[in-house]
């Protein structure tokens, strides 16, 4: 065995311990690894979609790509090529001076075209070749006279001018030697080059008969050197020798434009193609780099020019639409609005999936699709997120379930009672926000019109806020910033909704307005890091909260124009009441938790929950979840990563019936991983002190629990809004009777 093939065993010279590892799984159980918490595909709330290259990098260019074309075009027509734009090259010294000489002299016209090497004889007259082989050749149509003389490629020559210097000249350019003697004659002699040689000769052999048509040292020329002999079609005969026999017949037909000096020419012509062996063609590459240059910064303007016109139109409409966009989120629809898509133009870019809350949308067959119609709220913010205008929302049925209100967040049934936050319809944190001060604003506004109240009797107060959630707290911010006189009155604790959240969970990670702090930036903040910041808030503006305290019922006194609201404490103690000129109700939306249809005995209240605020407390227990809505998923997998903890969920469906998908996903895997049990098509039928009993298809199971979770939604205080005044659309709708000038008593039903 060779070397190498023993240094690849394993076993080979070192032991198998010493080997680097390729893979290793710490976590060989399933249920080990299902309890390693994962970072979700992406959070909760909604992030702003980024404007790729998918969709920007060609905004733009079809436009600078037209006006490009049309500079260069431009450009290319007013500096043309030498020669023209419809020739090969430009023409010679001869040529170019013969003002007969035209494109249709040698190509002919449409209707009559002939042979450009051909239309030489024309104008030169009918001369060929004089050496026998060159006769031949021509004769048989294999050498024409384009065949030496290329015209636009290489119809080079010498010129002589009386009195002025020789002219070296090839097709665009001309020389005149300076230092040379002024010519006496009146003549054009030809230059043939060895590259209109070379299809029948070897240029480069000395045995070839040619060779001695070039003056020695121009072998580093190439093709490019010229041939001395001129003599193809006419013999130099000296001035005082008689001519040939029938020469007089044939006659001279170069004798027009050489005379009888041809040995003086052809021997001036020798000496300046020696002084001056090949001539440079102009170059082209300058006029291109000028087009090309042309072009480009026609590009470049156009596309500048484009995309900022564009960004600069972008700005404008963000800050035109900006106080439509805050009023949108004032004031919730009435209708409901679903999310359209455009296939055929939808790019699937997943912009407006991230950009909504509740997983309303996602992208299938690279389009997007509304996957959970029901859980769609009515935000804009897929829309707004859209890069391209493929998704719209559009209005749809009335939502009967909605408070009837105008946009100052005031009831349209009872004056001077005000709503904000989730009891509009509205959800997210920073909508309710936004809904307290706005609210607070318009009730400031109204009361500065309305004027200070006659008399000197008991001064009311300018405003009671019912709630201390988000927007209770931010209405309490801006009444204290406007100088009104208010006071908050909580039946729980500060934030109660906030704190039934499970610990650690991600609230939101957009940043917050809040009156009197400016803004609140929380990136991704959790439930603990909200919490600290309003309390810290709330004790450096001292607000006047009253925490554990219902509100037991509101009525109409002066003429209607003051409340009374009664409220007591929830651990007892002597009711009080309130007078106040407006009432914002911000109790929330959440109401009174469904509860079980089965009768609960004191020992097995105590273990039944409505909500989990701390996952931790219940490790190592055994757990029944009744539910698998979003906050049912939610805690169930929360249980679920407990060591030692054992979850059942409960549900009375046959499958997953609504949800965000990745809850969904992760209660699945959890499931797979034996870390959680799902029972479809289930109820708990009784709970005594050591089991609870599972009906199932009629059929009861006892299984033994040390806590039950009861997550089967909540009644929203809708009693607590009728008490007030408040209706509904749907009433309103059906004809329901306007009049709210008298409150009636009752209880609150928010927890």
């Amino acid at each position: 065995m060779a070397d190498r093939d023993r240094r690849d065993e394993p076993s080979a010279g070192k032991p198998p311990a010493a080997l680097p590892t390729l893979y290793a799984s710490p976590l060989g159980d399933a249920r080990d690894r299902a309890a390693v918490p994962r970072e979700l595909p992406r959070g909760r709330a909604a992030k702003r979609a980024e404007k790729t290259s998918d969709v920007t990098r060609f905004r733009g260019v079809l436009t600078a790509t037209v006006v490009a074309a049309a500079a260069a075009g431009l450009s290319a027509f007013l500096f043309p090529p030498p020669g023209g734009h419809a020739s090969p090259g430009p023409l010679s010294r001869p040529h170019a001076r013969a003002a007969s000489v035209t494109c249709a002299s040698c190509h002919g016209t449409a209707g009559a075209e002939k042979r450009p090497d051909e239309a030489c004889a024309s104008c030169h007259g009918a001369h060929a070749p004089r050496r026998r082989p060159h006769e031949r050749l021509f004769k048989s149509g294999a050498l024409r006279c384009s065949t030496c003389h290329p015209i636009h490629q290489a119809d080079q020559g010498v010129a002589f001018v009386p009195g002025e210097p020789p002219i070296r000249f090839a097709p665009g350019v001309e020389r005149a030697l300076d230092d040379a003697t002024p010519a006496r004659l009146q003549a054009t002699v030809p230059i043939v080059t060895a590259a209109s040689c070379k299809g029948c000769h070897d240029p480069r052999s000395p045995r070839d008969p040619i060779s001695r048509c070039f003056a020695p040292g121009t072998e580093k020329l190439g093709p490019d050197k010229p041939s001395l002999c001129f003599d193809e079609h006419q013999t130099a005969l000296p001035p005082d020798a008689p001519d040939r026999p029938g020469a007089q017949a044939r006659g001279r037909v170069c004798a027009a434009q050489h005379g009888d000096d041809r040995p003086v020419a052809w021997d001036a012509a020798r000496d300046v193609a020696l002084a001056v062996p090949k001539l440079d063609r102009p170059a082209t590459s300058a006029l291109s780099w000028l087009w090309l240059g042309t072009g480009t910064l026609a590009f470049a303007l156009t596309l500048g020019l484009v995309r900022g016109s564009g960004a600069l139109r972008a700005r404008r409409r963000r800050s035109q639409d900006k106080p439509q966009t805050t009023e949108a989120r004032l004031k919730p629809q009435t209708r409901i609005r679903l999310p359209q898509i455009d296939t055929q133009t939808c790019l699937g870019c997943y912009a407006c999936v991230d950009a909504c809350p509740y997983d309303v949308l996602e992208v299938q067959k690279y389009v997007a699709v509304v996957v959970r119609p029901e859980a769609c709220c009515g935000l804009t913010l897929c829309e707004q997120r859209c890069p391209n205008g493929s998704l719209r929302i559009t209005d749809g049925d009335t939502i009967g379930d909605r408070p009837r209100i105008d946009d100052a967040l005031q009831s349209e049934d009872t004056p001077g009672l005000f709503l904000a936050g989730d009891v509009t319809g509205l959800p997210l944190i920073k909508n309710a926000i936004l809904q307290g001060a706005h609210a607070v604003e318009k009730i400031a506004a109204s009361l500065e019109a309305e004027g200070p109240l006659p008399g000197s009797g008991e001064r009311p107060k300018d405003l009671v806020i019912v709630g201390a959630g988000p927007a209770g707290i931010s209405a309490a911010l801006r009444a204290k910033e406007l100088g009104l006189s208010f006071e908050v009155i909580e039946q729980g604790s500060v934030a109660q909704s906030i704190r039934s959240f499970p610990r650690g969970k991600l609230v939101f990670d957009q940043p917050l307005d809040l009156p009197l702090t400016g803004k609140l930036w929380l990136k991704e903040s959790t439930k603990e890091e909200l919490l600290s910041h309003w309390m810290r808030i709330i004790r450096k503006e001292e607000l006047p909260i009253r925490q554990d305290t219902r509100m037991t019922a509101v009525s109409r006194e002066a003429e209607g124009k003051l409340f009374r609201i009664a409220m007591e404490p929830r651990e007892g103690g002597p009711p009080r009441d309130v007078l106040a000129r407006r009432v914002l109700l911000a109790i929330g939306q959440r109401g009174t938790p469904r509860r079980l249809p089965i009768e609960l005995s004191p020992d097995v209240e105590a273990r039944v929950h409505y909500h989990l605020a701390d996952a931790r407390s219940f490790e190592g227990k055994r757990v029944v979840v009744v539910g698998l809505g979003d906050v049912a998923m939610e805690i169930a997998v929360a249980l679920a990563r407990q060591p030692g903890t054992t979850v059942t969920v409960v549900h009375r469906g046959p499958t997953f019936t609504r949800g965000k998908s990745r809850n969904i996903d992760e209660v699945k895997r959890m499931h797979a991983a034996g870390r959680l049990s799902l029972r479809f098509e289930t109820e708990i039928a009784a709970l005594a002190p050591d089991a609870a009993t599972l009906r199932t298809r009629g059929r009861d199971e006892r299984v033994p629990y040390d806590a039950v979770f009861v997550l089967i939604g909540s009644i929203p205080p809708w009693d607590t809004l009728k008490a007030c005044g408040v209706r509904v659309a749907a009433e309103a709708h059906m004809g329901a009777d306007r009049s709210a000038s008298i409150f009636v008593q009752g209880p609150t039903g928010a927890p």
